[in-house]
């Protein structure tokens, strides 16, 4: 044979001796870099790149968690009459007293509650007018918290 023996065909340089004269798998052919390094860069990179969060403001977004409504430790000075200047006072004050209510005083507050207009109109039950007027309704927690208040006997804590 020429250009060498019969073995030489069958050994590749710097392999060994295999059956039938093909090569061995190997993981490195002919000078390249490993084909699953490539991979494992490839996959290593687009994992870190696409789940990175810098912050739990990243994650949650900027706006505040909703606190849990607790509609047990309700009180009229701490509670009750916050939420009715915040949603009431504006329109039922001793100045307009639309629908002839005012709500700025405890004593006003009670005798709207003790007669179930305040839960009427805050439930928007039937026959009484919704409100606030021209408004969304109330949010449940404040509506639990006012049902909550009325149920405990309308205490002037």
């Amino acid at each position: 044979m020429a250009g060498g023996n019969a073995m030489s065909r069958l050994v590749p340089p710097g392999g060994r001796a295999v059956r039938g004269g093909a090569r061995p798998a190997t993981l490195l052919t002919a000078g390249r870099r490993p084909a699953w390094g490539l991979l494992l860069l490839l996959a290593g990179l687009l994992t870190t790149s696409a789940c990175t969060y810098d912050s739990v403001e990243d994650l949650l977004g900027s706006a505040p968690l909703a606190p849990a409504c607790d509609s047990t430790a309700v009180s009229f000075t701490g509670t009750i009459a916050p939420l009715l200047q915040q949603q009431c006072v504006s329109c039922h004050n001793n100045a307009l007293r639309n629908g002839n209510v005012s709500l700025e005083t405890y004593a006003q507050v009670q005798q709207v509650a003790a007669d179930g207009r305040l839960l009427g109109v805050v439930t928007h039950a039937p026959g009484y007018p919704a409100m606030p007027q021209n408004q969304p309704q109330l949010a449940t927690c404040d509506v639990a918290r006012l049902r909550q208040w009325v149920r405990a006997g309308m205490p002037n804590n």
